[in-house]
């Protein structure tokens, strides 16, 4: 249904110019992101079919604002602590990062911490790493279809989207790019301080995450320039999250 009314819309919206679809969303809503011209809004909204259209909200992060990273203080707050010592460190949980990309590179995300730690942990509990079901590149293949990932980037596969054990999916949802770091954009490193509050391992031993055991999942939304972030994108993101079993 939404082929046939992109088709409407090129043939008797724009006069035969060929719609550009974005988006075909339809888990989170039954939705289309498209290029459309302002004052066609009222005229498509007027088809058969057709619920409400409406412009796309954008989001923006001032690079300006810094926050202190503490979490000697919040572990306490939120009882991180005494969660870790009934044996919760996040190990097996898929936590998704949708937001500014990750330094990938950051010590607080090195994969041989990560496996190490993991495999201790697993040995304590009498278990295998195989247990906590890790997302691998060879699952990502087995859901490629699904992903919008995989409508905006020809050709991709799972071992392009794996970056890491740690780091199990990465992509660039405004850009359309496998680059998730904050290398050539001008948004900051908000991703990178969300990801560490979350899931940073101990490496070098100066911050560890409320879920150090948890694998990542990095679907940036910022663009590489001075936009902001657009709904349509975060959605996308979002759907593709259901489909590779992110748990948050």
């Amino acid at each position: 249904k939404q082929a046939a009314l992109a088709a409407e819309i090129s043939a008797n919206v724009l006069s035969g110019e060929t719609l550009n679809v974005h988006w075909n969303l339809t888990l989170a809503a039954n939705a289309m992101s498209v290029d459309l011209p302002y004052g066609k809004m009222d005229e498509v909204e007027a088809l058969k079919g057709v619920k409400s259209v409406m412009l796309v909200p954008q989001y923006s992060i001032d690079p300006r604002e810094q926050a202190d990273l503490n979490t000697i203080s919040s572990g306490n707050m939120i009882g991180s602590y005494n969660a870790w010592l009934e044996g919760y460190t996040g190990a097996g949980s898929r936590i998704a990062i949708v937001d500014t990309g990750l330094d990938s590179d950051h010590p607080s995300f090195n994969s041989a911490a990560f496996d190490y730690s993991l495999l201790v942990t697993s040995t304590k509990n009498g278990k295998q790493i195989a247990d906590y079901n890790l997302l691998t590149a060879a699952k990502i293949n087995e859901v490629l279809p699904q992903l919008h990932a995989a409508e905006r980037y020809e050709g991709l596969t799972g071992n392009a989207l794996y970056v890491s054990s740690k780091i199990a999916f990465g992509f660039n949802y405004i850009d359309a790019t496998l680059d998730i770091t904050h290398d050539n954009d001008q948004q900051g490193d908000h991703g990178t301080h969300v990801a560490g509050i979350v899931a940073a391992n101990p490496a070098d031993g100066s911050v560890t995450g409320v879920a150090p055991q948890a694998q990542l999942m990095i679907l940036k939304v910022f663009p590489d320039g001075s936009t902001g972030a657009n709904s349509d994108d975060i959605l996308a993101a979002l759907e593709d999250c259901v489909a590779l079993g992110v748990d948050v």
